[in-house]
């Protein structure tokens, strides 16, 4: 599964794709008890193949995102053991900023070829949620995977984007925003068409947009028209 974007030239988040996963997160998301959905910039990304959006080149990350249950955290490191992957722990972390945001269960891990990463799962997004007992916007299976709605990657990038002190991480926030003002208006569309209910997820996303500046500037206003 190829992901595009046109990713900045920084070897420490030049890690994995979504394809180290797939097999993975496919296997996981047919046990009805390891809910989940794929979250931060290898989502974007996933959003992007399906919708044509970027240059075709491969989105790179770091590493995982996922929020979900430990159930779910635990399910994904589990999956891919039997193809070589060595998984070096299992840390659940109680979230202090912003709090009442849950728990974030991190499980470091090493690939076959000798590529370290990380699969992380997070109980609640900032922005996105109310905690770890509401989760908002909801998932949509793309070949397999499930895939927070791009609205809320959106509300959620734009609080990293505000929050983080990292210049490179930034930048690739910015990069997901762009790429994610262009997927809104093509998977609004789509939605419509195939009758899917998105007010709830529009009325949360015009109410960020009011209260917080975007590096988009005016187009950022336009997605949701």
């Amino acid at each position: 599964q190829a992901c595009h974007e046109k990713s900045p030239d920084l070897p420490m988040e030049r890690i994995v794709t979504l394809a180290d996963f797939a097999k993975a997160l496919c296997e996981v998301a047919v046990d009805a008890g390891g809910e989940y959905v794929l979250v931060g910039g290898l989502a974007v990304g996933a959003w992007a193949n399906a919708f044509g959006i970027g240059d075709g080149t491969p989105m790179f990350s770091k590493d995982i995102d996922l929020r979900g249950t430990r159930l779910a955290a635990k399910a994904v490191v589990q999956a891919p053991q039997w193809e070589g992957v060595m998984i070096k722990g299992f840390v659940s972390v109680a979230r202090k900023e912003p709090p009442g945001f849950g728990r974030n269960y991190v499980a470091p891990i090493e690939l076959p070829d000798g590529r370290a990463t990380q699969v992380e799962v997070l109980e609640a997004l900032p922005w996105v949620d109310d905690g770890p007992d509401r989760p908002y916007g909801f998932g949509v299976e793309v070949e397999g995977i499930p895939l927070l709605d791009p609205l809320s990657l959106f509300i959620g990038k734009l609080h990293a984007w505000h929050h983080r002190d990292d210049p490179d991480k930034t930048s690739n926030d910015r990069l997901h925003l762009e790429l994610l003002g262009g997927i809104i208006p093509k998977f609004l569309a789509e939605a419509e068409r195939r009758g899917v209910d998105t007010r709830e997820r529009r009325q949360a996303l015009g109410a960020i947009l009011d209260a917080h500046s975007t590096p988009l500037g005016k187009p950022s206003e336009d997605m949701l028209r």
